[in-house]
């Protein structure tokens, strides 16, 4: 019985020990895992204020510019606007929201839409002045009149006076192309 005490008394003063040991090995090994993880997402970008896609296309850009060489201020001037070969696509969002007047059926109108161009620059012009552009389209939107709005001719006038107001402000600010149509992916009339 002796014996037993003396066995129980040595396994209960090295348990303890074993324990601490593996304690620091498992924190030890979570923190190597956390490290790495964190480690692996900085390398992969994903703590960039930028998306993968508008940093691939800058660092394309950047490599396009490298391959043409040193050019002056004046040539770059002189060159025409490239147009992409592939329509570029932007929802003008959010969606436009605007009240009917009067005793029509319809009280209210919701759109979304989304501007098309083949150029870069007037894309990067429409972000940049979205905001006079949304309040000139709110305007542009606020005069309809339910009876021509539910009519396709309607609708297609509307897009025409849409693309005009738009081309307008961006060609006040400097895009040479401007958009060449306008999409209405949601037009809702209640």
């Amino acid at each position: 019985m002796a014996d037993e005490d003396l066995e129980l008394e040595v396994d209960g003063e090295a348990a303890p020990k074993k324990s601490k040991k593996m304690l620091f090995i498992i924190i030890g090994v979570v923190l190597v895992l956390i490290l790495g993880g964190v480690g692996a997402m900085f390398a992969l970008g994903m703590f960039d204020d930028k998306p993968a896609a508008e940093q691939a296309s800058e660092q394309a850009d950047d490599a396009e510019t490298a391959d043409k060489g040193d050019k002056t201020a004046e040539t770059k001037k002189a060159e025409p606007e490239e147009l992409a070969d592939d329509a570029i696509y932007w929802p003008l969002e959010p969606p436009f929201v605007i009240n009917f007047e009067g005793r029509s059926k319809a009280k209210y109108m919701q759109i979304r839409l989304v501007a098309m161009s083949r150029s870069k620059k007037t894309i990067e012009t429409l972000k940049k002045h979205m905001t006079p552009i949304r309040a000139e389209l709110n305007f542009l939107l606020g005069s309809q009149k339910y009876v021509e709005m539910a009519t396709p001719e309607g609708k297609e006038q509307l897009r025409a006076e849409i693309i005009e107001t738009i081309n307008g402000i961006l060609k006040q600010n400097g895009s040479g192309a401007g958009l060449e149509t306008v999409y209405f992916t949601s037009f809702v009339m209640q």
